[in-house]
């Protein structure tokens, strides 16, 4: 026990400490209600995934904490025995092998994932900032419950920022681009951009392009044309910014 009422077990004086107000005292761990109803509105197709970024970005998230072995040693028994242990926060790979970092609506969600994490509240806009910094680019919300989904990268960048985010295929600078790199494209009639991941789960990549071609195209001509376009679109600042991952659908006239 610390003897010294006017300092800390470290020697730190209390006096001209200023105590931060836990704005999460009366949390009770259910889902915000803000992501409950856009959610919702998105899984019954009222609401978009924009919809449920936007509700995100205000609310209250859990990121869950586990308990991590730090050292170790042999007891008397031969066995080995923690000495200490440590809190980490939770990273796994996605199933497109990219960085998630694992967080949740709720301490019911958590439960169920996990039994044994900690949660510790905080603000949505802190979760990407965090992934941001460790380079996860995406952001698993109830990993395995019905409220599932995914935020990809340039919604974290968005989030992190404080800033409104659009889905690539409702972006105008990606339309921009994209309609430049065909513009002299003679085999391409037209193109529509949709999304490839429409349940927010990484079940593909996040933007599909479809290009419609015109009829008796070579493959050896589609080949060159699939590849003047890839590149024109990884050179594109303004496409790396706003589209985590695209694919491409061939359509006939």
């Amino acid at each position: 026990m610390n003897p010294n009422r006017l300092s800390d077990s470290a020697g730190v004086p209390w006096e001209g400490r200023e105590l931060e107000e836990n704005r999460f005292a009366g949390d009770d761990g259910s889902a915000p209600k803000e992501f409950v109803t856009a959610i919702s509105g998105f899984r019954s197709g009222d609401l978009g995934q924009a919809d449920v970024v936007d509700a995100l970005r205000v609310s209250r998230l859990l990121v869950p904490l586990l308990a991590q072995l730090g050292e170790s040693e042999i007891g008397a028994n031969g066995l080995e025995v923690d000495k200490s242990a440590e809190l980490s926060i939770v990273t796994v790979k996605a199933p497109d092998d990219q960085e998630a970092l694992v967080v949740f609506s709720s301490v019911a969600a958590m439960q169920r994932w996990n039994p044994s994490a900690r949660p510790v509240p905080t603000d949505a806009i802190r979760v990407c900032l965090a992934a941001a910094s460790q380079l996860s680019t995406r952001v698993v919300i109830d990993p395995g419950s019905e409220t599932e989904f995914v935020i990809r990268r340039p919604a974290i960048a968005r989030i992190a920022q404080s800033l409104a985010w659009q889905p690539a295929e409702l972006t105008p600078s990606v339309r921009e681009v994209i309609e430049r790199s065909v513009a002299s494209e003679s085999q391409v009639v037209n193109f529509e951009l949709r999304s490839a991941d429409p349940e927010a789960k990484l079940a593909s990549a996040e933007l599909e392009v479809a290009l419609k071609l015109v009829n008796g195209v070579s493959p050896a001509d589609v080949r060159e044309l699939l590849e003047r376009v890839s590149k024109y679109w990884a050179e594109s600042e303004e496409f790396a910014l706003a589209v985590d991952s695209v694919s491409i659908k061939l359509l006939a006239s």
